[in-house]
């Protein structure tokens, strides 16, 4: 079956993309023009009230109202003797004075599905000084889509359906102003360890993260901690969707603002997740980074389960007790939570022209219909693919390749190919079986069966993951030429020319994207050592200032508190330049670098007269999503 029949599967649930990317910008602006700018909280409220008693009128018999504690905590009993069309329970949880922030509720709507293993879909619904069209009736609308669809289906979900509307996610401390605290605090941090007040510099460091990131998301804090233990670990998969009305789409590896607390305290491997939302987005020639200059979301209330310092403190030392008395270890269970945001920049730095988010600037006129498309492609691929869809099968054919590898693994021959042209410079690799003859630094394959596909950036890495999967070895064939041949006729060259000027080049790249690695690994130290050194560049600048130019010494100590005021705005400005553009923009382009470094150590294609094949195709044409019959 074609890469492009497969991914119509995908879609065949749901009604055309067009046509709900349509009805989401129709209903976000009706959503805007209800709302009251003399209380935009209570609005909100009042439209998801609207929309559940819309719900118990459409769906009557299949719809009830369930109160935590007093109502059954099973949502497929609720239902007892019906048949295998969709329900839907909705509870309505009262946050704490503590958890309080913007609006009063939390709304949880659950569509039992045949596994009492669910998956969440989570919006927060409250805005902040706007009527927050982007930010985020947008996801706040595709939450409600997506439920509505399924009580529309004919049968009920293979999974659980969790959809959750969160209240009070906001309270102003995202974007611009969480950099401009943390920016405050490294500041501080700096000053005490240029006094050597240490107790100051360690409270600076230790508050800096926390004023930036504890306040937000307390709605949805507040309902995971209503939940019980065996609630949590039916949890199979959490994503977060917020603000995706403008900019390019974000699948957060990383979130400046958000995971200051996983990196002290590392919380669980969500990678398996977020690998299957970027794996949608290859598919679908979505275009996306991963790496988020401010705020955080309502995922991260999931990521926080059994992730506290407690917590891993106490791991910690069961670990070590177990290693010492030759036990066995068990760790904590994790929730696997990710998120789907769009950016661009200044849309979240009101400070900044043509800011919007947390401002009235945040209406329906600036919610664009292309980023509402991507994240549903890739939210219905994750559906698809969480609730036992087929992988698809060959993504692309032998003639998209341009890249290759020799490798041989318990006694069989792999040949590793990569594309690496798709739209969004992002590759897609194939692992296949092959016959192979080797004369020399030569070989000649005969390609056979598909073994394996990915999106790794480097070859290797896919070769190295196919074959720990399934307990192999493995090692390379370092081949100057290699001639390919499929059963179906297809003939390809591919050539190492790589001279001295080429593996400086390969050297330079790998060096660079290391360097992103480590700065994204560690980018709170990294901040901090770049206020320490724009600290004592300032310094230096004025001893010399003082040496050469006396009348400035004396001018200076006339002045030295208003001089020294601006001096800490202008390092404040430089640090927040570099926080928030150039370094989160640095280490996105990592990926660039990883890929050229390992294009420049593959075999490169070339024609039969050996001039190499160009990479640079016209885009190709998104996969065509199916329309409904």
């Amino acid at each position: 079956m074609r890469a492009a029949d497969e991914i119509q599967r995908v879609h065949a649930r749901y009604r055309p993309v067009d046509e709900r990317v349509a009805e989401l910008l129709a209903n976000i602006r009706r959503a805007c023009d209800q709302l009251d700018p003399a209380g935009y909280n209570r609005s909100n409220e009042r439209l998801v009230e609207a929309f559940i008693e819309t719900l118990g009128r459409d769906f009557e018999g299949r719809f009830q109202e369930v109160v935590r504690g007093k109502t059954t905590s099973d949502p497929r009993a609720a239902f007892a003797g019906g048949d295998d069309g969709p329900v839907v329970s909705v509870e309505r949880q009262r946050l704490s004075a503590w958890a309080l922030r913007t609006t009063r509720y939390n709304y949880i709507f659950t569509v039992p599905g045949d596994s009492a293993e669910c998956a969440v879909l989570v919006a927060h619904y409250d805005t902040w000084r706007g009527p927050g069209a982007d930010d985020n009736t947008t996801g706040e609308e595709i939450v409600k889509q997506y439920l509505l669809a399924d009580l529309r289906a004919e049968r009920r979900p293979a999974l659980t359906h969790v959809y959750f509307l969160a209240g009070s996610e906001e309270c102003g401390l995202i974007g611009l102003l969480s950099q401009l605290l943390l920016a405050m605090g490294l500041q501080a941090a700096n000053l005490a360890l240029i006094q050597q007040n240490w107790p100051l510099m360690l409270i600076a460091l230790a508050t800096a993260p926390l004023a930036s990131y504890r306040f937000g998301v307390s709605g949805s804090r507040e309902y995971v901690k209503t939940l019980r233990t065996e609630e949590l670990q039916r949890i199979r998969a959490v994503v977060s969707v917020d603000s995706v009305g403008e900019g390019r789409l974000y699948i957060p590896r990383g979130t400046f603002g958000a995971d200051f607390l996983r990196i002290l305290i590392p919380f669980g491997d969500y990678d398996s997740l977020t690998d299957l939302l970027e794996e949608g987005a290859h598919l679908h020639g979505i275009k996306y980074n991963n790496y988020l200059a401010g705020g955080t979301t309502d995922h991260v209330s999931f990521l926080e389960v059994n992730n506290g310092l407690w917590h891993r403190a106490g791991e910690l030392v069961q670990r070590l007790a177990a290693a010492l008395w030759h036990a066995r270890f068990t760790p904590s269970f994790r929730i696997p939570a990710s998120a789907l945001v769009a950016m661009l920049p200044g849309k979240a730095s009101p400070l900044v022209f043509g800011g919007k988010i947390h401002t009235p600037n945040d209406v329906p006129d600036r919610v664009y219909p292309e980023p509402l498309r991507d994240t549903l492609l890739v939210l219905d691929y994750l559906f698809y693919r969480i609730e036992g869809g087929a992988r698809v099968g060959r993504p692309r054919e032998l003639d998209a390749f341009h890249y290759a590898r020799l490798y041989r693994s318990d006694g069989e021959f792999l040949l590793a190919f990569k594309d690496a042209i798709e739209p969004n410079r992002r590759n897609v690799n194939s692992l296949y079986r092959a016959e192979v003859s080797v004369d020399g630094d030569r070989a000649s394959a005969r390609v056979g069966e598909m073994l394996e596909w990915g999106v790794e950036t480097r070859l290797r890495d896919e070769v190295a993951e196919f074959c720990a999967e399934r307990k192999r070895s493995w090692d390379r064939l370092r081949i100057n030429e290699l001639e390919v041949e499929s059963p179906e006729g297809t003939r390809l060259r591919f050539v190492r020319r790589l001279g001295a000027w080429g593996r400086s080049l390969k050297t330079w790249h790998r060096s660079v994207a290391a360097a992103q690695r480590l700065v994204r690994k560690w980018f709170f130290l990294t901040f901090f050592l770049m206020a320490y050194v724009l600290a004592h560049v300032f310094g230096w600048v004025f001893e010399a200032a003082f040496f050469v130019w006396p009348a400035f010494a004396v001018w200076f100590a006339q002045r030295g508190t208003p001089v020294m005021v601006a001096t800490v705005v202008v390092e404040l400005a430089l640090l927040l330049y570099l926080m928030a553009r150039r370094i989160p923009a640095w280490i996105d382009n990592g990926y660039r670098h990883e890929n050229r470094g390992d294009n420049l150590g593959s075999l490169r294609r070339v024609s039969a007269e050996g001039a190499e094949v160009r990479t640079g195709k016209p885009r190709a044409a998104r996969p065509p999503v199916p329309r409904r019959a």
